[in-house]
């Protein structure tokens, strides 16, 4: 049974977003049978495979990482303002950037990260906005933002959706992931992270995935159920 939590009010010390993020925002307002949500989390905690179950349920979604990769396709603004950050080496013989070699970089060198992030949330925010356009009559979509808390777009979103895992779960799932990763390196990009006490402490719905996929099956049930007819009192499932 979801256990209720006290209702929480606008989040008054969220800092306020950057001015790129106002563009639109009135469309991300959530009302009576037309919900636009945030789904947040951190690595590891299980946030995509949320995502495509509340898809499965009958949800529009949104993936700001699909559109990142987008804003950094080759030949597009954001790919040659990437490449002047990191120089010709970020690129693969295909032209396209290196992910896997920035994620690297970036994790390592927290400046770096900033500037890049600089560059793609805008081009990547503007991306969201014509989407959402497409999706106007949809009564249910939802906004994955990995960084929802850390680029301070948290205010805009109302319900705010946060996947809940402990960090050594997050830990062992990054490493089975890809276990060519350093030990230390994963270590490195989950304390990157805002802790989960914080994402907690403002959401409006959190999702417990530490357990089982049959768990996490029945509990983002309880969530499509819940936030279809949103507004109501903040909980834990």
């Amino acid at each position: 049974m979801a256990e209720t939590r006290p209702e929480l009010t606008r989040r008054p010390e969220a800092p306020p977003p950057p001015p790129w993020a106002l563009v639109g925002a009135e469309a991300l307002q959530s009302q009576p049978g037309r919900v636009r949500a945030a789904l947040t989390g951190g690595m590891g905690s299980g946030k995509t495979t949320v995502a495509e179950l509340l898809r499965a349920f009958g949800a529009e979604l949104i993936d700001f990482d699909g559109l990142a990769r987008e804003a950094l396709a080759p030949e597009t603004p954001g790919w040659a303002q990437a490449l002047e950050l990191f120089g010709p080496k970020a690129k693969k013989p295909d032209n396209s950037l290196d992910r896997a070699r920035l994620a690297e970089i970036i994790f390592k060198k927290p400046d770096l990260r900033k500037a890049l992030e600089a560059i793609v949330h805008p081009l990547t925010w503007e991306l969201m906005g014509r989407r959402l356009a497409e999706l106007q009559a949809s009564p249910l979509v939802i906004i994955d933002v990995p960084l929802l808390f850390e680029a301070n777009l948290n205010s805009l979103f109302r319900p705010v959706i946060v996947c809940f895992a402990s960090w050594e779960t997050q830990y062992q799932r990054l490493r089975s992931r890809d276990p060519n990763r350093s030990r230390g390196l994963t270590k490195k990009m989950l304390q990157s992270q805002l802790p989960f006490s914080e994402k907690i402490r403002q959401a409006d719905v959190v999702i417990n995935n530490d357990g089982s996929l049959i768990d996490l099956i029945r509990r983002a049930k309880d969530l499509w159920l819940m936030i279809k007819d949103y507004p109501g009192p903040a909980k834990t499932i």
